[in-house]
């Protein structure tokens, strides 16, 4: 029974007091993993209504759990669990417990602890939205390092131009144009993967305070991008055809925003186009709000259905910032991505740029460059798309076989996601930690959402999952959703 269901069965009988009962209990969901660190407590409030007790003593007990060093109160934002307990040192230990005190709430998210779980062995991995390790070209990557380090000069060990190594930028320029782009190399900044990218973008538009919007659900490095520039970021709901319009022009008639951030093409995680009289007043509202877009195109190049609706940033390039990467169809660790945009914001990034790294490494930017030049990437694209073709196709019968009555989900176009919604919903936090006992990863539906979820959703993503694991890990995600009772609003709660 989850801890919240037992305040009711708090006994004044008992031998310990209301206060140290509720304690106990807190203490008992924290120590068995119910409660996850940096997760939130109801208010004092709530607490005290739904164990029948007084405010007085349901803040007595959250003050009693912050002095075992359990829970941390952040004043307008409420009670956590905290990310690490107080705990006595061991002998020849440095006392490290100061730090929880000195330390601000942490902002990071809930990412590395899921990677985490989500390759252990024996783990379905449908949480992992990685490129496939054995699509990665070794030998074409390995002939353009050998090529690089062959060409190497004293530069070659130094900084790189902050906006990136020119050969580089006009190998994207021309890849871009494939695309239907016509980005030159001087409106390319080289970064760090797609997510600085997005960073970088949110940071040279955004400031403390400024309002921003996002798809919901959306790919949460997106969500973590905004949220860090200290923007309050409002969602905008999505359906078959993308962006929902209306709810957009809903919310511009009240909030004024600075920056929306969107995936129009095989979004992630539904695997949605933007259609294209949609995209056309989406950039019509940009202009009379005066507001930026920032369109994410990492899965664009992996379609398996349907005709592309094409990119943003040709229609309006002055209001639209385009991030891309190569991640997603080369190779994650090479670490290249970038961000193509025009007039003063360009300027701007190339700042943030300088503060954040620098720059980013020459050497693979070089190996990235001659990779390019050698003319084979579009055949690596089809390769890709014709396995995570098979992969999605895989899972979809898998899904119709063990899911009909449970769930529903998105029909992706491309990309390596779909988006999965429970028909009666469950806990969050408990079928998750069930699903990954049972030896199955999945993206809790939480972490790609600005907004508390009404219903149980769940990223699933086949792209880097083996294909011959992708039944049995739906057979797996299926028994830990029977097992499972239906959740109470107040149970759905996310997942650590």
């Amino acid at each position: 029974m989850a801890w919240s269901d037992q305040l009711s069965s708090l006994s004044r009988g008992d031998k310990r007091s209301i206060t140290q009962q509720l304690v106990d209990l807190i203490a008992s969901a924290i120590a068995t993993g119910e409660l996850q660190p940096g997760e939130r407590l109801p208010p004092i409030r709530k607490l005290a209504a739904r164990a029948g007790v007084n405010q007085l003593t349901a803040a007595r007990a959250y003050r009693r759990l912050q002095d075992m060093g359990l829970l941390i109160a952040s004043v307008g934002r409420g009670t956590f669990v905290r990310s690490a307990p107080i705990v006595e040192p061991k002998d020849g230990e440095d006392d490290c417990s100061w730090q929880i005190y000195a330390l601000a709430q942490s902002r990071t998210g809930k990412g590395p602890r899921l990677l985490a779980a989500s390759v252990a062995d024996g783990v379905v991995p449908f949480s992992l939205g990685s490129f496939a390790e054995e699509l990665i070209p070794v030998a074409e990557l390995a002939a353009a390092g050998t090529d690089a380090l062959r060409a190497a000069t004293p530069s070659t060990y130094a900084y790189a131009a902050v906006q990136g190594q020119w050969e580089l930028r006009e190998q994207l320029a021309a890849l871009a144009a494939d695309q239907g782009y016509r980005d030159a190399p001087d409106q390319i900044v080289v970064t760090t993967g797609a997510s600085q990218a997005l960073m970088l973008a949110a940071r040279a538009v955004l400031r403390p305070g400024d309002v921003a919007a996002c798809e919901s659900p959306s790919f949460a490095g997106i969500i973590d991008a905004l949220q860090a520039a200290g923007a309050r970021v409002l969602p905008v709901p999505l359906d078959e055809r993308g962006l929902r319009i209306d709810a957009l022009e809903s919310m511009l008639r009240s909030t004024e925003i600075k920056l929306l951030a969107l995936q129009p093409r095989l979004q992630n995680p539904t695997g949605y186009d933007l259609e294209r009289e949609r995209a056309l007043t989406l950039l019509e509202l940009a202009q009379r709000h005066n507001f930026f877009v920032v369109e994410d195109g990492v899965y664009a190049p992996l379609r398996f259905d349907g005709d592309d609706p094409g990119p943003l940033r040709p229609l309006d390039p002055a209001r639209v910032i385009h991030v891309n990467s190569l991640s997603k169809t080369l190779s994650p660790g090479l670490r290249i991505g970038w961000l193509a945009a025009s007039g003063p914001v360009l300027d701007r990034i190339v700042a943030e740029k300088h503060e954040a790294d620098m720059a980013s490494p020459t050497l693979p930017q070089q190996m990235a460059a001659r990779y390019l030049a050698a003319g084979r990437h579009g055949t690596q694209v089809a390769r890709a798309t014709a396995v995570y073709r098979e992969r999605r196709d895989v899972l979809l019968a898998a899904l119709e076989r063990e899911m009909a009555g449970l769930a529903r989900w998105t029909h992706p176009a491309g990309g390596g996601h779909l988006w999965l919604t429970l028909r009666r919903a469950r806990s969050e936090a408990p079928l998750h930690r069930t699903a990954l006992a049972a030896g199955v990863s999945y993206l809790p539906g939480s972490a790609a959402l600005v907004e508390p979820p009404e219903a149980t959703h769940m990223r699933i993503s086949f792209g880097a999952c083996p294909v011959e694991l992708i039944p049995e890990g739906v057979r797996r995600l299926a028994a830990a959703i029977r097992s499972q009772p239906q959740a109470t609003n107040r149970d759905a709660r996310p997942a650590a």
